[in-house]
């Protein structure tokens, strides 16, 4: 009598190593692109944070200008001691001294000594400037210090190819004071009532499913109530 023998032919062992190798490279590609996806998500997150924190720095301080609780006006006159001692303020532009498109100059008398950045530990002169795709903050006359973008981060500044300036600068009605340049006219800075800050910001790397950088805006305005009441 014949043993019956049971067993899978060369042929279906081939189409078996098949199905299972396309099955495996099927959960190979759906977990290397949800590794991707998650480290562009990463990447993202990095940008809107860093973004988010710089612009609620500048939007605290900017709102801070011309904070002048003695209401004395001497004190717009009063920057010559201490670690600004070569900045001479001008008066009728109280704590905002200068308004570019890329770059802003505020005071504020915190302490109430009625002179403006008597050491260098007080905060009372603050700039920020935008350049080389990178904002920057200057304190009582200190070196300007990266805040956002430049190298060695996960975050790019683009402004400047976005063609939309660091800051722009409104009257009470508002009119826009800039001229052609983006620049404030020394004339115009006492009306000066609102200031938009606008940072464009890229991803440093670009997407790994797109191949592109990821872009994103963010614009905020500052109302400088300070700027309209102190004298």
């Amino acid at each position: 009598m014949a043993l019956k023998r049971n067993g899978f032919t060369l042929v279906e062992l081939v189409i078996a190593l098949g199905v299972g190798a396309l099955i495996i490279t099927v959960i190979y590609a759906a977990m290397n692109a949800a590794q991707k996806s998650s480290a562009s998500v990463g990447r993202k997150v990095v940008t809107q944070q860093d973004a988010r924190t710089v612009l609620d720095i500048m939007t605290m301080e900017i709102r801070m200008a011309s904070y002048n609780p003695g209401m004395t006006k001497a004190t717009w006159t009063m920057a010559k001691d201490g670690n600004c001692k070569e900045i001479t303020l001008t008066p009728d532009h109280k704590g905002i001294q200068k308004a570019a498109a890329n770059e802003i100059a505020i005071a504020m008398d915190l302490d109430n000594s009625k002179s403006i950045a008597n050491s260098a530990s007080d905060n009372e002169y603050i700039v920020y400037r935008y350049e080389n795709d990178t904002i920057r903050r200057s304190v009582s006359c200190g070196n300007f210090q990266p805040m956002l973008g430049g190298t060695d981060t996960e975050t790019n500044v683009r402004n400047a190819s976005a063609k939309l300036p660091l800051f722009q600068y409104f009257d009470r009605d508002g009119n826009n004071l800039a001229d052609a340049s983006g620049d404030v006219p020394a004339a115009l800075i006492p009306s000066i009532r609102r200031v938009r800050i606008n940072i464009v910001a890229d991803t440093k790397n670009p997407d790994s499913m797109t191949q592109k950088v990821r872009r994103m805006t963010y614009t905020t305005d500052v109302l400088v109530k300070n700027h309209v009441l102190c004298p």
